[in-house]
């Protein structure tokens, strides 16, 4: 099959300038199947899993000049279990860190948390009574450029606070220059700022955290 990659074929596939800097992050061998040599190109792979992240469609549906979609299916879960994602995610971002000037490790962080509608799960499901949802609530710290750090899912019936401190636990030992965090409103009220007083949130060294400016006004305002 011959396939021309000097453009990328769909909008989701990688440039070659992108793949020049992501080709690095993956193994050449499948270690899923003792170190084999790879049937398909990595490429090819790669522009297929991203197709479906991108479209949202089944693997199944996905146009057939890309891989198979059992063999990428297969590379995905495999990658996914011994951590390349989150590796690449990892090394990715330090690259952009430092191609703006700054450190790789950040020194501050922002956290925020949705609930989003969900119907299945089991116990991972939950009432959030606050926004009225049944479903899940993901938490997303992120650096002041916006970049993951680190997120957590779990049930809508578990408090915000409860959750950050799931995020934050154990932090610093991934990130030990991270000294501030600002929290969004859902994370402190007028009655309890345990959490903006970063009680047992992490046992290798307190981290300070601090009310967004919005939330700070309304405290100030307020204080019950």
């Amino acid at each position: 099959m011959c396939r021309c990659v000097c453009k990328p074929v769909y909008e989701s596939s990688r440039t070659d300038g992108q793949w020049a800097v992501l080709e690095p992050l993956f193994p050449q061998r499948n270690p899923c199947r003792g170190g084999r040599p790879l049937r398909y190109p990595r490429r090819l792979i790669i522009d297929r899993i991203l197709y479906v992240l991108r479209t949202g469609t089944a693997w199944r549906h996905v146009p057939h000049d890309l891989a198979p979609w059992d063999a990428a299916y297969r590379w995905f879960r495999c990658r996914r279990a011994d951590g390349t994602w989150d590796r690449g995610h990892d090394q990715l971002r330090d690259l952009v860190r430092v191609a703006e000037g700054r450190d790789p490790q950040p020194s501050a962080a922002v956290l925020d948390s949705q609930t989003a509608h969900s119907h299945e799960g089991g116990e991972a499901i939950g009432w959030d009574a606050g926004k009225r949802t049944r479903g899940r609530k993901r938490h997303l710290l992120v650096n002041t450029s916006g970049l993951l750090l680190k997120a957590m899912v779990h049930a809508a019936s578990v408090q915000e606070r409860a959750g950050a401190k799931l995020v934050l636990a154990g932090i610093t030992t991934v990130f030990p220059l991270l000294g501030l965090v600002w929290a969004d409103a859902g994370y402190a009220n007028r009655i309890n700022q345990g959490l903006l007083a970063g009680d047992d949130i992490e046992p290798q060294g307190p981290i300070e955290t601090e009310a967004a400016p919005r939330l700070q006004d309304e405290l100030n305002r307020d204080p019950m």
